[in-house]
């Protein structure tokens, strides 16, 4: 791969947008330039346009999008959702997922081990996500109560194995017996520990963060609410600047006068933002069968035909970010590192930055900030 010069850009930058380019050399970004650079001597010159470009978008909680499922058990669809998920911005992503039981989540990691990594045209499947099966019913939202089970760190290390080692984030409910051993057991193979569908208090969620969960899934979703007498996950979270929260950016599963005040109290440097998509997400269907349940895409969101309980989102990155700006008034920088460096730190990863050193993930978006080009690893991808 010859190197480039991505020229003519409005770079946006962790301190904001600057006119500048890129120096690009064997899928790294080599350096980074404010204002009108030369292009170095024996490297080809690309021109933005005087686009915007950015970080690629990093999604740490989906489970499909544009029709694949990444909780079919089928390597392909997670192949197939790399090579689309491009055309949103999206450069890497996390497989969420679970299953009915202990060894039906095994066989799918199994199953999907392979597909962990580079995409040729497509994002990278940067690991696995568990969204449970470690879970408290009392806020199980859509999973089926058959499908949770207690906490055990022996079983943890079971799935871990099958993943090839590529758990990435647990997402689990830190008050249930045996979940300080399964946090410990995270830890211990560097995954994320993630606090979610939990009906924990304030203080057991405390402990559990003492202890080194560092992350909440979708903040305000499935969780105890917040009280003034009994504030929960929420101001436990809140109150920890090592603790990042995700959030659903579609203002359906959040209204986005609770979304801004999660924003000014946790400042954007520690939300990350989310799709929690589902097959049906970047798709013009309205409804469909997914893991034995009829769902359908009803105000901004999917929800269980059966009894209209939510079950996942339909928007997609991009839109996240577009969202972030004109319903959050968010800069655009900030919003770009919510979609971006936020969860790359979450996950431990390093990235999600346009920066020397980093890998050349980014993006190219016009004046609507819609995506024009997406780049990987200084390949493009995806272009308009």
């Amino acid at each position: 791969m010859r190197p480039f010069a991505l020229t003519n850009a409005r770079l946006v930058l962790p301190q904001g947008v600057r006119e500048g380019c890129l120096v690009v050399r064997d899928g790294t970004i080599a350096a980074v330039h404010a204002g009108c650079c030369p292009v170095p001597h024996g490297i080809d010159a690309v021109d933005a346009g005087g686009r915007y470009v950015a970080a690629g978008l990093i999604d740490v909680h989906v489970h499909g999008g544009g029709g694949f499922d990444l909780m079919a058990g089928d390597a392909e669809q997670v192949r197939g959702y790399a090579r689309w998920v491009v055309s949103r911005g999206v450069t890497g992503f996390l497989v969420s997922t679970s299953g009915a039981d202990h060894a039906a989540i095994e066989r799918r990691l199994r199953a999907l081990a392979g597909a962990v990594g580079a995409v040729e045209g497509g994002a990278r499947a940067l690991g696995f996500h568990l969204e449970g099966p470690y879970i408290n019913p009392a806020r199980k939202g859509a999973f089926p109560a058959a499908w949770l089970r207690a906490p055990s760190a022996a079983e943890y290390r079971a799935l871990h194995a099958a993943a090839g080692g590529a758990v990435r984030q647990v997402t689990l409910a830190p008050e249930l017996p045996g979940a300080g051993a399964l946090i410990d057991a995270v830890l211990a193979a560097g995954a994320v520990a993630a606090v979610g569908h939990t009906d924990a208090t304030y203080a057991e969620a405390m402990r559990a963060f003492d202890r080194g969960a560092s992350h909440v899934t979708h903040c305000f979703n499935a969780m105890r609410p917040f009280g003034h007498r009994d504030p929960g996950v929420i101001a436990a979270a809140l109150e920890r600047d090592d603790v990042t929260a995700e959030l659903i950016g579609d203002g359906a599963h959040v209204d986005y006068a609770a979304a801004r005040l999660l924003l000014r109290a946790k400042g954007a440097a520690n939300v990350a933002l989310i799709t929690d998509g589902m097959p049906l997400a970047g798709t013009d269907e309205g409804e469909a069968e997914w893991e034995g349940q009829r769902i359908r895409v009803e105000g901004g969101k999917a929800v269980r035909v059966a009894d209209g309980t939510i079950i996942g989102g339909v928007i997609t990155m991009d839109q996240a970010l577009r969202n972030a700006v004109a319903h959050l008034g968010t800069p655009l920088h900030e919003a770009a590192a919510m979609c971006a460096a936020v969860p790359a730190r979450a996950l431990r990863i390093g990235g999600g930055v346009i920066a020397a050193g980093c890998p050349a993930d980014f993006i190219v978006l016009d004046n609507a900030l819609r995506v024009r080009e997406t780049w990987v690893a200084g390949a493009r991808a995806w272009a308009a």
